[in-house]
C-alpha cells in the first residue's frame, strides 16, 4: 500500500523536489572525495550497552512481517557527521516532501531534541533502524528523483527495506549502509541553501562524506 502510494506521487515529487537539486545531483557517481582510512570498511556494530526493549509493534509504528517482535532493543544517540563537523538534525519545520529531512547542520553546543535518534537493533547493533525525533522511522526515499533520490526523512510507519541499515567501521569511524541498495548514508556538503548537508543513502563508498560518530544520550 505504502509503495503504491509513493509511486503515484512520484511525478509530483519530481516536479517539486528535483529542481533545487538539479545541478548538485547531476551525477552521484561522479562525486570524488577522500576515502576514510584504508577504504576497506569492515562489518561492525553500534554499542547497545544500556539499551532498553523496543516499544511493542502497533499504533503508528510496527515491525515488518518478517521480523519478530520482542527481540529489538533501542538506545538514544546523537549522530555526528565528520564531513560537516555537525550533528544530524530532523528538519521538522520544513514543508512538503522535505518535511522531516535529515540534515547535518547543528553545532555541538546547540544540539537539542531534534538531534536525538533512537537506534534499535535485534542483532546487537550490527543492523539497525532509526526512530527520528518526530517519532517516525528514518526512511531512504528511493522513489524521489535526481539529487533528492535517497533523501533520509522521518516518515516511516513500519520497519522495511528502506528503513534498515547495516553498520560498518573503518579506522574508528562508522558508516550506515542500506542493504537493499548497497548504498551508504552520505552528507551532501556540496548542496546549497536549505538542502546543504542533506543526509541521503546514495554513497557508493565508505568515504569522508559517509563517516559518522554515534554519541550516546
Amino acid at each position: 500500500m505504502r509503495r503504491s502510494l509513493v509511486v503515484m506521487l512520484a511525478a509530483v515529487v519530481a516536479a517539486v523536489v528535483v529542481a533545487p537539486f538539479a545541478a548538485a545531483g547531476a551525477s552521484e557517481l561522479d562525486v570524488v572525495r577522500a576515502v576514510a582510512g584504508d577504504g576497506q570498511p569492515q562489518p561492525g556494530h553500534i554499542d547497545m550497552t544500556g539499551a532498553t526493549p523496543a516499544p511493542p509493534p502497533g499504533g503508528a509504528l510496527a515491525l515488518g512481517s518478517s521480523q519478530v517482535p520482542g527481540l529489538y532493543y533501542c538506545h538514544n544517540y546523537r549522530i555526528w557527521s565528520y564531513a560537516s563537523g555537525r550533528y544530524v538534525a530532523e528538519e521538522q519545520d520544513y514543508g512538503g516532501d522535505q518535511h522531516n529531512m535529515l540534515r547535518a547542520r547543528t553545532a555541538a553546543d546547540q544540539a537539542g531534541s531534534w538531534e536525538v535518534f533512537s537506534l534499535c537493533s535485534g542483532d546487537g547493533g550490527h543492523t539497525v533502524y532509526l526512530t527520528a525525533p518526530s517519532g517516525y522511522l528514518v526512511t531512504a526515499e528511493y522513489n524521489y528523483a535526481g539529487g533528492a533520490r535517497g533523501m533520509l526523512r522521518g516518515r516511516g510507519e513500519w520497519v522495511d527495506v528502506w528503513e534498515t541499515f547495516d553498520v560498518w567501521t573503518d579506522s574508528g569511524r562508522y558508516f550506515l549502509r542500506n542493504p537493499s541498495k548497497g548504498a551508504y548514508v552520505t552528507c551532501r556538503v556540496d548542496y546549497k541553501g536549505a538542502s546543504y548537508r542533506m543526509m541521503k543513502a546514495t554513497g557508493t563508498a565508505a568515504g569522508s562524506w559517509e563517516a559518522l560518530r554515534f554519541d550516546p544520550v
